[in-house]
């Protein structure tokens, strides 16, 4: 029997956004776009794996 992780995704978000503003504040326009678009390739070598592991479900 595979147990499915429940997700708050209202939580999840904010945690997100509070850590970004937090690690932004006081950053330039341009080391706010350099940041997200880090954190932009990173979630794009995780997207296969993530992919992976919904498919199992």
């Amino acid at each position: 029997m595979h147990m499915r992780k429940k997700i708050n995704a209202n939580e999840m978000t904010r945690k997100i956004r509070d850590e970004h503003a937090k690690r932004l504040a006081g950053k330039s326009h341009a080391e706010r776009i350099a940041f997200y678009r880090e954190q932009a390739k990173k979630m794009e070598k995780k997207i296969p794996a993530l992919l992976k592991e919904i498919e199992k479900g």
